[in-house]
């Protein structure tokens, strides 16, 4: 009977389901400074961004690695398979380059307004004045291609959004074209007013959305989408840690 019961034991021991290992994934980022969106500071990725993956893999049972490439490379790397996620990411960017791809992305995480900042006595001046248009290396200011195309608006690139906003404050640029967010959490951080350089809404701008998105994991995507529908008041929260809307 000892032995029968013993059997029986390590039977149903065996039926005990044991705890799984947490399924880790590679997020491509962008080796950038765009807080409050999101920051890699050469170890570690914080931002919005960082703290609603965060979550989700803690809540769904992933485990997450955050690799940081320049923007120009991060894209290749996400169509190539050569990270499982991609964060931010929006179909019109790089549309060349994904032709012909089968990228899949999530539901709109947060919205994202890109426009120019101008001081505020520039405010309202009109298209015309703007000649100098700054822009942060591997960034696109799609409101304004066509003008640039035209050569009516040169660009000026810089490797940092701090540089550009420099620029702007310095009147070496006429307006810095960015995330309206972004350029306000660099000038509070260089010890500015918020609105020392102002969003002109009648200037050329784009509203867009950021996704996450991915070539080989759609599942994940899939489930990060349930995940959002199903945690809207925890996406509230974090975007208001943030101070996004």
């Amino acid at each position: 009977m000892k032995t029968l019961l013993a059997t029986l034991g390590l039977v149903t021991l065996s039926w005990t389901p044991m705890a799984q290992a947490a399924e880790p994934l590679v997020v491509g980022v962008e080796d950038t400074e765009y807080l409050p969106h999101y920051n890699w500071d050469g170890e570690a990725y914080s931002g919005f961004g960082a703290d609603i993956l965060n979550r989700f893999a803690a809540d769904e049972g992933y485990e997450l690695t955050f690799r940081a490439l320049p923007v120009s490379r991060l894209m290749q790397a996400v169509i190539n398979g050569d990270v499982d996620l991609k964060y931010p990411d929006n179909a019109y960017w790089s549309a060349d380059l994904k032709e012909g791809t089968d990228l899949v992305y999530s539901e709109p995480v947060v919205e994202a307004i890109d426009g120019v900042m101008v001081e505020p006595a520039n405010k309202g001046a009109g298209v015309e004045q703007i000649k100098r248009l700054g822009i942060v290396l591997g960034f696109t200011a799609f409101a304004w291609l066509d003008r640039i195309e035209s050569g009516s608006v040169a660009l000026t690139k810089n490797s940092s959004l701090t540089g550009m906003v420099r620029q702007a404050l310095a009147g070496r640029i006429d307006g810095a074209y960015a995330n309206l967010d972004v350029v306000r959490h660099v000038l509070v951080e260089l010890g500015h007013e918020p609105d020392a350089l102002v969003f002109d809404e009648s200037l050329p701008h784009s509203v867009s959305n950021y996704h996450l998105s991915t070539s080989t994991h759609s599942d994940v995507v899939a489930a990060f989408d349930a995940w959002m529908d199903a945690n809207p008041e925890v996406i509230a929260e974090l975007k208001a840690k943030h101070g996004l809307n």
